[in-house]
């Protein structure tokens, strides 16, 4: 019986096992026991990373923008609407020393100042590409070509994030190094419904555009204004990769005996309370399942305000200065907010003249623009304060 924190993949589900008597003695725990203990670890270790963005799920990438390309023209037959035809283009050359080509399947194109925006398909050749959709300009020309010679700009304003991105590290920006704030993707398309401009981006926000090849989900940051030159855009996110192999590579998941969850040592074990939960309520319909789920979020509770100074608190900061300068009210002449006597409950605050109420009804009060009048719906007599 092991006396240290369980640590490998194999720790954590023999601790399991011992925990729920699947191997007391000389009984070793079936193949079946054994692949539920490493299924109920696999779900413990994800259900821990998606209650909080943990600082050692932290990552970093850099996002290497394409600029907008605009050499040459473009032609598009009428009887072949998805087809370009270019003129004094590089569409496939390779950007110097940027790895990428000037026009490449994915990226955006918009034509001799049109608003619609067509995505390139395919590009075959440095005069050659393919659209994903029809071209629909130039339907009353009656000619060969709908676009002859045209100007065009093509751009990228979409990008794939890691590969192990899971969700931004800040809900508030997407890269503080360049003040680039992210918002909701709804607002985003309300916003920029075309997104067809080009400049230095300034907002961005995460779409999905949905399996590929696998079940994976392919998320990608858009911008706005869409990239119109190189830049280099780094940004902090949660890794969905949760477990470490012996040679050092991540997974979404631990597979290998020596399989090590990316949880702190010190941490880990709360893994096997969260498990050892699913065991009680699946397999054996025990009351003790209950007992165990509270112990699980009461050590994820303690695990969330094991404090370091290097980490985020919550904080309650009062702009005070604002507050001083912009509620002391429309009458202020250079003095403070606050008053110690009576002045204000007697209208003698902020300059008012001082006089009876009696002699105001139907009145203004002096140098104040502020009228008085009787309010003779429940309390005849009594003045009413009326600001303009």
């Amino acid at each position: 019986m092991p006396t240290s924190t369980p640590t490998t993949f194999s720790d954590l589900y023999s601790d399991l096992l011992n925990r729920v008597r699947a191997t007391l003695g000389t009984t070793a725990a079936t193949t079946t026991q054994t692949n539920y203990a490493k299924r109920y670890i696999n779900m413990a270790n994800h259900d821990l990373h998606i209650q909080q963005n943990w600082w050692w799920a932290e990552r970093r990438d850099i996002i290497l923008t394409h600029n907008d390309y605009i050499t040459g023209s473009v032609s598009i037959a009428s009887t072949a609407r998805t087809t370009l035809e270019g003129s004094n283009t590089a569409w496939n050359s390779t950007v110097s020393g940027m790895g990428f080509a000037n026009m490449r399947a994915l990226g955006k194109l918009t034509f001799a100042g049109e608003q619609d925006v067509y995505i390139v398909s395919a590009v075959t050749s440095a005069t050659a590409a393919t659209l994903q959709t029809r071209y629909v300009g130039g339907q009353t020309t009656a000619t060969a070509y709908a676009l002859a010679y045209a100007s065009y700009t093509y751009y990228e304003d979409e990008y794939a994030v890691a590969t192990d991105y899971f969700r931004l590290m800040d809900t508030r920006f997407f890269s503080s190094d360049l003040d680039i704030p992210i918002i909701p993707n709804a607002e985003f398309y309300r916003l920029y419904p075309r997104n067809n401009t080009t400049g230095r981006p300034k907002v961005a926000t995460i779409i999905e555009i949905g399996p590929g090849t696998t079940v994976s989900l392919r998320p990608r940051v858009m911008f706005h204004p869409a990239p119109d030159a190189v830049y280099q855009i780094p940004y902090r996110y949660i890794t969905s990769n949760l477990s470490v192999s012996s040679d050092g590579s991540t997974a979404p998941n631990l597979s290998a005996d020596a399989d090590e969850p990316i949880v702190p040592v010190r941490y880990r074990h709360v893994l096997v309370f969260y498990a050892l939960a699913q065991w009680y309520r699946d397999l054996k319909a025990d009351s003790r399942a209950a007992e165990v789920e509270a112990q699980y979020v009461d050590m994820v509770r303690r695990i969330a305000n094991d404090s370091t100074p290097e980490r985020n608190h919550p904080r309650l900061q009062p702009r005070r200065y604002q507050y001083l300068a912009q509620t002391a009210g429309p009458f202020r002449r250079g003095r403070g907010r606050y008053s110690a006597d009576t002045r204000f409950d007697e209208i003698r605050d902020a300059g008012f003249v001082s006089t009876s109420v009696d002699g105001l009804l139907g009145n203004t009060i002096p140098g104040s623009g502020v009228a008085c009048k009787s309010d003779r719906i429940g309390h005849p007599g009594k003045p009413s304060w009326r600001f303009p």
